[in-house]
């Protein structure tokens, strides 16, 4: 399966990811922090989206999670036609 990230201008190989976590990002003092979606390889850390919510990464983060399962699921058993409907996620906007 591949991630294209929420600028549309990157895409990444999930089998090559070592690790996706969810950070906030510093702000000013007061303002509401915005949360990334990060994924790290071996040589390389990088975000693939930005959330107003922690809650909101979260959920993104989770539908990801279950794109992968259905991909996985019908990689496994032979569904090509699921195969080519879940080969791709795309990092939704906030």
């Amino acid at each position: 399966m591949i991630i294209l990230n929420q600028d549309k201008d990157s895409i990444i190989n999930f089998d090559n990811i070592d690790n996706i976590d969810i950070t906030a990002n510093s702000t000013i003092i007061g303002e509401e922090e915005p949360y990334t979606i990060n994924y790290e390889t071996s040589t390389r850390r990088q975000g693939l989206g930005i959330y107003q919510t922690e809650e909101r990464a979260k959920e993104v983060l989770q539908k990801l999670i279950q794109s992968y399962r259905e991909y996985r699921t019908a990689e496994v058993d032979g569904y090509t036609n699921v195969l080519e409907e879940t080969a791709v996620y795309e990092m939704p906007e906030d």
